[in-house]
């Protein structure tokens, strides 16, 4: 979340978070350097400048007064270094191919300047160098991050005057590192043996490269004819079509006219989710009734209809470096744990095999932090343990996924004949049993309709109650590299949650509880209690004719509701299965008696039913669907326990708590029936 706007001098300003604060943020421009007379491998290069920087369709500056531009990186015992490719190429990596001797600001020019100096003893740095002096290379980046941000609108002017919006200046940033690169893109920083004559022999050619206005913003190229042909690419790589370019306009209105034509650019683009077309439409000066006319062609080719036949094609989004570095960290992390992923993300398997202190050094590195490799464990820990890290949105990422597999594997059976419910919050609620009312009766032409009589009775009273537990990832932990320690105290305890509904359900039956009637659930006086016997076809017989002859409230409508499920400990479990199995009859001494049945109900064993002495019983439930029995609720539906994390001044470590709202009650009995069982 961004931080509070301050405005000074009508001006917008604020704190850079996100993408500007701990982020690094490239900026690629043309290499402009010079040998240093007398001193081997060194060169003298210019790696920022002022030029406005197109970032999702605004200009993007950076501001090189004196106060702006923090070189500390740069500086004895600094961090900054020198790099090629931003460390991205796969033949340099982010191994260093020399170092920055100096770096200062040059004022006059609104620049960044630096000497560098080539690593003479690595065979990998000493052939960029010879590329260098070949002037093979030609672009210099520079990654940087940003500390506050100065908001210009469309029209709007900097204090100094410089810049005029709509534009983004960076008025705190601190340079990080230096890149040589093989693509140059600002043209006001580049490759030469003498900086000021080769800025004076382009010149002319800055013309046609978006100059740098006397007000500081970005003006396009003009030609003197009001069109001409565009033979770019479009985002996606679709060639750009031809398209009529804005008509020249005199000096005096030529900077208020791009602005103002860049700003609804930008608006169009977004309104219609396609800001990725923004910046070429810009750049390639593109009139608006023509960035109209293609955005309305595109809009008419995303909604056309598919032909007859046609398979839909995959839509996919497209995330940015961070994201895919922290799925692949996540899958890593999970794996390592020994929870299986279907389809890792990529990379996910280098992930697998790092230490928890790997995975917090790669995060700093990716963020901007070239040293986090050397950091000690003391800092690590606390550069890594802040609430906004790379870090802990990945461990908040694998202890969420950890609650969830957890939830799908946990060994409970209660779901199986059980219903479930929703409550939208902790207030106790009366459930009540709704007679069916009866037959319907006949109505004679325009006769009226009779009032049902229905019967409510309350039957049982709704409760949710919060069960849940606390763990703290230690700097002992990280230290120790145990991060296992989490995902097991995670999984227990989301094991422990379901098993705890699973127990609770299950004790229902075994207490035989009474119930609002005052009479105990299984009765005489409700009719649902068989005479104690072995599982066999009479006391499956008794079941049957017991849940089939229950009747609704009002005493007299047949539910006629046959056992759907047969509930067993595991002391009866295989003499019920061979029961539901056999093709003959287990229970008749001749065995060409069919098994009437065989198939007719679905077994569900739970050790909870098992008892420590005596008669083992064995219940029967009807679908729940048809009449009530045990009902299972959640608030708001949600089944899983919540995981939340916190990173605590008052402990070392991210606190873990996971917790759950679950709530269980007996709300009839006529679709239940309990065999007591024999000794």
């Amino acid at each position: 979340m961004d931080l509070p706007m301050i405005h000074n001098n009508n001006l917008l300003t604020r704190a850079a978070s996100g993408n500007g604060g701990g982020e690094l943020r490239l900026q690629s421009r043309a290499l402009e350097c010079r040998a240093v007379e007398d001193q081997e491998n060194q060169y003298e290069i210019s790696f920022s400048s002022e030029t406005p920087y197109v970032r999702w369709g605004i200009p993007e500056i950076l501001s090189h007064d004196a106060d702006a531009v923090d070189l500390s990186c740069f500086t004895e015992g600094g961090t900054g270094v020198l790099l090629f490719n931003h460390g991205s190429d796969l033949a340099y990596g982010k191994v260093p191919i020399g170092k920055v001797v100096k770096a200062w600001l040059d004022e006059a020019q609104h620049k960044c300047r630096a000497i560098i100096e080539m690593d003479a003893d690595d065979p990998q740095a000493a052939r960029l160098q010879g590329k260098l002096d070949k002037g093979m290379l030609t672009g210099v980046s520079v990654g940087y991050t940003v500390g506050a941000w100065m908001e210009l609108q469309t029209g709007q002017k900097s204090p100094d005057g410089r810049f005029i919006g709509p534009a983004n200046v960076a008025v705190k940033w601190t340079p990080m590192e230096i890149s040589l690169a093989p693509v140059p893109a600002d043209t006001t920083v580049g490759l030469g043996r003498n900086i000021n004559s080769e800025e004076e022999h382009r010149m002319g050619e800055d013309n046609n490269t978006n100059p740098v206005s006397a007000g500081g913003a970005a003006v396009p190229s003009v030609e003197p004819t009001a069109t001409r042909s565009l033979t770019g690419t479009q985002p996606g790589g679709a060639p750009a079509p031809t398209a009529p370019v804005a008509a020249p306009v005199t000096s005096p209105n030529l900077i208020e006219a791009e602005r103002q034509r860049s700003a609804e650019i930008t608006v169009l683009c977004r309104s219609f989710q396609m800001e990725d077309r923004a910046a070429g439409y810009i750049s390639s000066g593109t009139e608006l009734d023509a960035v109209r006319a293609e955005i309305l062609t595109a809009l008419q080719q995303r909604n056309a209809p598919l032909p007859v036949g046609a398979e839909p094609t995959n839509v996919g989004v497209t995330r940015d470096e961070m994201d895919k570095v922290r799925a692949a960290a996540a899958d890593g992390m999970l794996m390592r744990s020994g929870i299986s992923i279907e389809k890792p993300a990529e990379g996910a398997n280098e992930f697998r095999g790092m230490s928890i202190k790997d995975v917090a050094v790669e995060c700093l590195m990716r963020f901007g932090d070239s040293k986090a490799h050397r950091l000690s464990n003391e800092e690590l820990f606390r550069r890594s343990m802040t609430p906004d890290s790379a870090f802990v949105s990945i461990a908040d990422d694998v202890a969420n996924r950890t609650v969830l597999s957890a939830q799908q594997t946990a060994p409970t059976t209660f779901q199986g004949w059980t219903s479930k419910a929703s409550q939208p919050d902790f207030r106790p609620t009366h459930v009540y049993e709704v007679s069916d009312g009866g037959e319907l009766e006949e109505i004679p032409q325009n006769g009226e309709f009779k009032e049902a009589k229905l019967g409510d009775e309350p039957v049982a009273t709704r409760r949710l109650i919060t069960v849940g537990k606390m763990l703290t990832f230690t700097r002992q932990m990280f230290i120790n590299d145990d991060f296992n320690q989490i995902t097991r105290f995670l999984t227990a305890y989301t094991l422990a949650f379901a098993r705890g509904i699973n127990k609770s359900v299950y004790e229902i039956l075994l207490q035989n509880p009474a119930m609002q009637d005052g009479q105990q659930l299984f009765s005489n006086a409700h009719k649902n209690l068989g005479t104690g016997a072995v599982p066999g076809t009479a006391s499956f017989s008794e079941a049957r004719k017991l849940m089939r002859q229950q009747t609704d409230m009002d005493g007299k409508t047949k539910l006629n509701v046959a056992p759907a499920y047969v509930l067993t400990g595991s002391t009866t479990e295989t003499s019920i299965e061979a029961l539901l199995a056999s093709l003959a009859d287990p229970s008749s001494a001749n065995s060409g008696v069919a098994n009437v049945f065989r198939n007719k109900m679905q077994m569900i064993t739970d050790a909870e039913l098992d008892v420590d002495s005596g008669a083992q019983p064995y219940f029967f439930s009807a679908n729940p669907a048809l009449t009530p029995t045990i009902e299972v609720s959640y608030l708001n539906g949600a089944e899983a326990p919540t995981v939340e994390s916190e990173v605590s001044f008052d402990h070392l470590g991210i606190r873990y708590r996971v917790y759950g709202d679950r709530g269980i009650t007996l709300l009839g009995y006529r679709g239940l029936v309990k065999n007591p069982g024999m000794a």
